[in-house]
């Protein structure tokens, strides 16, 4: 009786835990990465190692950079802190961190494909290729990863996968795999309801996912946004996706509206990652596309969970 007892107990906690709601809110901490080197441009990926105090940063041109005892935003902008530039052969879009493997999984984007790769560091020879697939449209690859502290994997594409990139549809599917480094690694398909964006133009109208980041075993956190090239902007949201196992959906709720929340000019936001262990500190970088402008400049916006 004590042993059923503890088990609905368990039950109704976790049920609890995963139906309180996730916000964030700004508390004015951003800044602009001045260019400490000069090919500290095109960053799209992010990965944070809080226990070290590492902050990898990766450029969709191949560069990986490293920067150590980060407790502050304002430490990016320290030379010294930024101990390592290493030039590599992939286009990233994302990067992240397994603990449970002590492996890196990254996404690639050139040219005519899109790849997943994992491997012990960014530049490891024995790397290995989880997947690799035509782009399904102009500039839309593989462009989030997100994994579990179980060592589940989440695959997102920026616009969906070929067939999916049309205005006219809604939804695009998230790849998972629960174990992505078995031999034979079982990808399981699940659906999400994406942002078009009528209001922009060509291929920006697609709307677009820059980064997914994992909450729990059973939460993402997800990154949307898209340009308006007439009124130069850029709009973002951020949303929390619950997955269903049972009819394979995300289910997504706004966890931080940008145009509502963030008093500023939002950029071209590409990257983010937990600060903290507990994951209360989310932190989200800005993609400068090698240039300049209002809304093209190495951003950090620092978001806290409340």
């Amino acid at each position: 009786m004590r042993t059923l007892f503890l088990l609905l107990f368990f039950l109704v906690m976790s049920r609890v835990a995963h139906s309180q709601r996730i916000r964030f809110t700004f508390e004015g901490d951003s800044l602009t990465i001045p260019v400490l080197r000069d090919s500290l441009h095109g960053l799209s990926g992010l990965e944070i190692r809080p226990a070290s105090g590492e902050w990898h940063l990766v450029s969709d041109r191949g560069w990986h950079f490293v920067f150590t005892n980060v407790r502050t935003l304002r430490d990016l902008t320290d030379t010294s802190r930024l101990t390592m530039t290493q030039k590599t052969p992939y286009w990233f879009e994302s990067v992240r961190y397994d603990t449970q493997t002590g492996t890196y999984c990254w996404t690639d984007e050139h040219e005519f494909t899109t790849s997943l790769y994992y491997g012990k560091s960014l530049s490891d020879s024995t790397r290995q290729l989880l997947l690799k697939v035509p782009l399904p449209g102009s500039n839309k690859g593989l462009e989030g990863i997100a994994i579990t502290a179980a060592g589940g994997l989440w695959v997102a594409p920026e616009a969906g996968w070929e067939g999916e990139t049309r205005m006219s549809q809604d939804t695009i599917t998230f790849f998972y795999y629960a174990k992505p480094q078995s031999a034979d690694p079982v990808v399981v398909r699940y659906k999400y309801p994406i942002d078009r964006c009528p209001f922009a133009q060509g291929e920006e109208r697609l709307g677009g996912i820059s980064e997914i980041l994992a909450v729990d075993e059973q939460r993402l956190l997800v990154l949307e946004r898209c340009y308006d090239a007439n009124q130069k902007r850029v709009t973002a949201n951020l949303y929390v996706a619950t997955q269903d196992t049972i009819t394979h959906t995300l289910r997504k709720e706004v966890a931080f509206d940008f145009a509502k929340q963030f008093p500023g000019t939002v950029c071209n936001l590409e990257a983010m990652a937990w600060a903290d262990e507990q994951k209360q500190t989310l932190i989200l970088i800005a993609d400068d596309n090698f240039r300049r402008s209002q809304t093209l400049r190495n951003q950090v916006i620092l978001l806290r969970r409340r």
